[in-house]
């Protein structure tokens, strides 16, 4: 599998504490990650660093064959990368208008977008809630919608911090339902969980953050948790 994108030599220290001192992290094309560990182990740091919303202390980042300073990097990482945190900020509008709002901001005709909003409601199995304002929302629908406005913008990399956290069961299907479905599609996305059990099966590779660092944790086999969901059925 080919590499999206490199970022070398991570190193961030906040309030004169280390966080981060990543030697390498490497983000493969149309896969998903899944990243861990424990509050404050730096996670969210590591997003922001990544969509090019914080400045590290230092990192070399090779993306589009070009290996490039953070200076050089930052307005590519910020147009290409999004970042959706926990709580995802939706605007004082309709879901229709939230979802529609990336696509005016590129400058696209008033009928492209509404066809694109459409198409993307239905994929979300959103439909229903178009004309609903954002503040009439539940926690789970609102990170739904989140993630609807993020992929009509075909980002080449999605960055989801805890985009389960705070739902009842049933939100949590419905959601971890559209990140089957963005994986189906190939979307390179980067899933950062206190509640691994809800989207492991959809990772690809397992990284955990402690103490600054990166260890890769081998994935589980395909069959190994068919194994274990059986297991499951067998004994409700």
């Amino acid at each position: 599998m080919s590499g999206l994108i490199d970022y070398q030599g991570i190193k961030i220290s906040l309030s004169g504490k280390l966080i981060l001192d990543i030697d390498h992290l490497a983000v493969k094309a149309h896969q998903c990650t899944l990243v861990t560990g424990q509050n404050g182990s730096g996670k969210t740091t590591l997003f922001k660093i990544m969509s090019g919303l914080l400045r590290p202390d230092s990192i070399q980042v090779d993306y589009q064959g070009l290996q490039m300073s953070w200076k050089q990097a930052k307005p590519l990482l910020q147009r290409d990368i999004i970042y959706l945190h926990q709580q995802p900020y939706l605007f004082d509008a309709s879901v229709a208008d939230n979802v529609a709002y990336g696509l005016y901001r590129r400058g696209e005709s008033k009928n492209s977008v509404q066809k694109k909003v459409c198409q993307a409601l239905d994929w979300a199995n959103l439909s229903h809630l178009a004309q609903r304002h954002a503040k009439q929302l539940s926690g789970g629908e609102k990170q739904r919608v989140a993630l609807t406005r993020a992929r009509i913008l075909a980002p080449s990399l999605l960055l989801l911090d805890e985009p389960t956290a705070s739902m009842d069961n049933e939100a949590k299907q419905q959601t971890a339902h559209l990140l089957q479905r963005l994986k189906e599609e190939g979307v390179c996305v980067v899933i950062s969980s206190h509640e691994s059990h809800t989207v492991d099966h959809l990772a690809d590779h397992h990284l955990c953050i402690e103490h600054g660092k990166i260890t890769v944790i081998e994935p589980v086999k395909k069959s190994a948790k068919v194994a274990v969901l059986n297991h499951a059925k067998n004994t409700l």
